[in-house]
């Protein structure tokens, strides 16, 4: 079985889609994608990391939105060589009514683009 690590980041100028790399173990996957995640948010404290660790882990995607124009989704596909990936894991991502709700709510929220949020 390999576990197939991708991700999305979209900016105002826009949209990549990337293929970090593919792993045998879970763990690597998750942690692999973590650093990228990591790399993405700066502020991101110990704790923070460990949690989207576990997300990774368990759930195989995580997204996370910097602000209202900026976002990065990682997700972590399972693939069996020689066969075909079953279709409830073939899709990566998904941008549904329901994100451009979030971002009006974002935008709402933080109006100039640049959230005040502090822990």
């Amino acid at each position: 079985m390999a576990y197939v690590v991708t991700k999305l980041v979209t900016t105002e100028e826009s949209i990549d889609f990337s293929l970090l790399g593919i792993f045998s173990d879970m763990k690597q996957a998750a942690a692999a994608a973590t650093d990228v995640y990591k790399e993405y948010n700066k502020k991101a404290s110990f704790v923070n990391l460990e949690m989207v660790n576990e997300w990774l882990s368990t759930r195989g995607e995580y997204s996370f939105r910097r602000d209202k124009n900026n976002r990065l989704q990682l997700d972590i596909s399972i693939a069996e060589e020689n066969q075909v990936i079953p279709a409830d894991h073939q899709r990566i991502f998904t941008c549904s009514e329901q994100d451009k709700v979030w971002v009006q709510m974002s935008s709402a929220l933080v109006p100039d683009g640049v959230s005040k949020a502090s822990l």
